[in-house]
This record gives structure tokens, sequence and C-alpha cells, in this order.
């Protein structure tokens, strides 16, 4: 039986930062940082402390929250796969059947978008705008550089700049005014906003005036281990992320 909303179903809004753990939010006890919305949204919501990600690796990880399985049944095990399986469907497609207007903010990841804009599947977003990276690699399709470039800038200088892409050009920005422009529309119908904000991942290079609210010195050291570099070196020909490194050349 097919579903359909019904007239008291809730608007949802999906947020969902890239590679950020648990213990980087003030709410959930780390001393050192300033987190106040997502504090917020522990306080006000529902906090998950005993659930585990599926996959420490992007496209797997992605891959089991769109779809409600686990990352081995669907057989997308690594990044950088050519193509996402069409079945089994994503819950985004779902919820659009059943009558939902959704919208994708930033990035999707399902499939590999080195040297391409990532193929849609069947994802059901009526509303699109994408970002895979704040990144210049894409000459048509990335509707954030397009932005940047509607404010007089090129993305691929701001990127850079030693001091970071301007808080008011930075692509957390640009997710949160598009969000905003797709919740303000005229909705006949309940909604669904798929969030997808590219921070805290690397390379770790915030804008100035939130670096500059944090003294180093005052900070814990990382969490590291040189065994780690052994490790990821083992995961590189799945997780296609940049060369192994100890923290302090990051």
């Amino acid at each position: 039986m097919a579903l359909k909303y019904q007239q008291d179903s809730p608007n949802i809004l999906w947020i969902c930062t890239d590679q950020q753990r648990y213990d980087t939010i003030g709410a959930l006890g780390n001393p050192h940082v300033s987190t106040p919305n997502i504090d917020q949204l522990v306080q006000q919501g529902v906090a998950f402390t005993h659930t585990y990600c599926q996959s420490p690796i992007c496209t797997p990880s992605r891959t089991s929250f769109l779809t409600g399985m686990y990352p081995s049944t669907v057989h997308v095990n690594g990044n950088g796969n050519a193509f996402f399986p069409k079945i089994p469907p994503l819950v985004t497609s779902i919820l659009s059947k059943a009558g939902y207007h959704c919208g994708l903010i930033g990035k999707l990841h399902l499939a590999s978008a080195y040297g391409r804009i990532e193929p849609r599947v069947n994802d059901g977003y009526s509303y699109w705008r994408y970002s895979h990276a704040p990144r210049d690699d894409w000459e048509t399709g990335h509707d954030y550089a397009d932005w940047v470039r509607s404010k007089g800038h090129i993305l691929g200088e701001l990127t850079g700049n030693v001091e970071g892409v301007p808080a008011e050009l930075h692509q957390t920005t640009w997710c949160a005014e598009k969000t905003i422009e797709f919740i303000q529309q005229e909705h006949d119908k309940p909604w669904l906003a798929s969030v997808n904000i590219y921070d805290p991942h690397p390379p770790f290079n915030p804008p100035q005036i939130y670096r500059e609210m944090f003294n180093p010195a005052e900070m814990p050291g990382s969490l590291f281990r040189e065994t780690d570099l052994q490790q990821q070196n083992k995961l590189a020909a799945v997780d296609f992320q940049s060369k192994c490194q100890p923290p302090e050349k990051l």
C-alpha cells in the first residue's frame, strides 16, 4: 500500500553536517566549543547518545541513512562508485511519492563527483541546490559557486586565501539562505528540507571571524596516535581522502 501524507503530517528539517563527531558539541559535553544552535536542538529535542554511524566513510554512511539499510546490503562499501543502485528507494523518494515536497541543499554524495557533477537517481527532490564541496572544480552545475559569482567573487580565489572564505560567502551561509528560501515557498503540502553542510569536513579553514573566537593555546591536543596513519593508509582505496598526515601538518 502506498504511503500518503495526512493533513497533520509534520514538516521535516533534516540537517546533516559532515564528519562532525558528537564530542564536538557543547551540550554533549565539550567545554571548549561554542555551538549554541546545536545545543538548542539537543535541549529542545532528542539526542541519540547510544546510536552509531554505520560507516566512517561518506558514501556508505549516506547510503545507510537514506535507505535504512546497511551499506553492505546495498553493495556500496566505499567512495568513488560510478553510480548508485536503482534499488532500494531513498527515503526522500518514498516521502515524495507520499505527497511531500522534498528539497536538497548542499551535498548528496551517493556516487562519485570526481571530474563531474554527481549523477542523480530517483531521489524525490523537486527543489535542488547542489554543492558537493566548497571547491571550484565544476564548470557548471555547482549552485554554490554560481551564488558566489553572483556576489562578485570567484570561489577558487576565495578558497586559496589563508584567512578562509568570509563568513558571508561561506558554503554554510549559502546552505542556510537556500534552506530559508525553500521553507518560505508557498507549500500546499508538507515539506522535507535535507540540508547537507560540508563543514567541519577538512580542510580546516573556518572564516577568520570564527577562528579568532578561540585561543589555540587553550584548546586540547588532537586525539592522535602514530598507528592512526597506518590504519588510514589501509582505508585509502575506499575513502579517497587526502594524503594521510599527522595533525600538525594539516
